[in-house]
């Protein structure tokens, strides 16, 4: 399996028991998968998908050095998403805002998806929980292979970043007690800001917020009138949107082309049900063998 990936450039995957993973219906699944959700409609520059975000993770996880398992549980990381990604957060409130976290075992249990596991010589448990691996998952504000590619992919997208930047703070990155940290405390403060813009401007903007809530409402509305089950929920995007367009409820058509149609004006004296989640970073810097904070030295 040979591709170009936007922000690692050549990749190659020779290992046919991954091959025979990435293959599986289950992973393929998230080729169909948006990871910007709902808000790819009003915005189809966001063209990043769970697959290839999931690839990624793999990748970043494989140029730091991480285990063959780690490796693994980097591609199965997001498996579990659903349809429109954390669009259904916006349904299923929690603090976290990680609803496909409780489906993981769903998926991972799946016969295609175990068989494949299986033949690496793993058992899908052994996935169920990304917080053991220390390289692929920890929580903000640290840095994870899972945080580093969502940011440089949805940068790019996004154009907050260039490639020339994006390789910049790739080269600065090293590992040490398992930990993933910038050899450069100028490198860290520029991650650092562009992370920041990503959340203001992005991730946790009015906009995403008035787009994921209202695409949240006609969900609620497509399971109030039995357009939509939670099964429909583990299937893809174009799925779910063809069932909210095909429904012929008003309710529904008028707030997907709100979301379709988003105009900054619809922000004016608009409260979101719920918030988006707040991202930041205060990346670890290695100075010899001892690791500090970026707080701490600036």
């Amino acid at each position: 399996m040979r591709w170009t990936d936007r922000v690692y450039g050549a990749l190659t995957i020779d290992d046919p028991d991954l091959l025979a993973l990435i293959a599986c219906p289950t992973f393929q699944r998230l080729k169909r998968i948006r990871q910007a959700g709902p808000s790819a409609l009003p915005f189809p520059f966001k063209t990043v998908t769970r697959f290839e975000h999931s690839l990624g993770v793999y990748a970043i996880l494989t140029r730091l050095g991480a285990d063959r398992r780690e490796q693994v549980a980097g591609l199965l990381h997001d498996v579990s998403h659903t349809a429109f990604s954390h669009a259904v957060d916006f349904v299923f409130a929690s603090e976290e805002q990680d609803h496909h976290e409780r489906l993981k075992p769903l998926f991972l249990d799946r016969a295609d998806l175990a068989e494949a596991i299986g033949r690496l010589g793993y058992a899908p448990s052994d996935f169920y929980d990304d917080t053991i691996y220390p390289l692929l998952e920890r929580p903000l504000p640290w840095l994870c292979a899972d945080r580093l590619d969502y940011f440089f992919r949805d940068s790019l997208a996004c154009g907050v970043s260039s490639l020339a930047t994006v390789s910049r703070m790739l080269s600065q990155l090293t590992v040490a007690d398992r930990t993933i940290a910038f050899k450069s405390v100028s490198v860290a403060r520029e991650a650092a800001a562009l992370f920041a813009i990503m959340n203001r401007d992005w991730w946790a903007s009015e906009t995403e917020g008035y787009i994921y809530n209202e695409f949240a409402e006609a969900l609620r509305e497509g399971f109030r009138i039995g357009v939509l089950n939670q099964d429909d929920l583990l299937s893809d995007d174009d799925h779910v949107l063809a069932k909210l367009e095909q429904s012929g409820n008003l309710a529904i058509l008028e707030t997907l082309d709100r979301v379709r149609h988003f105009r900054i004006e619809r922000l004016q004296g608009y409260t979101p049900r719920i918030a988006p989640k707040i991202r930041w970073l205060d990346p670890p810097i290695l100075f010899g063998s001892t690791l500090r904070r970026l707080s701490d030295v600036e």
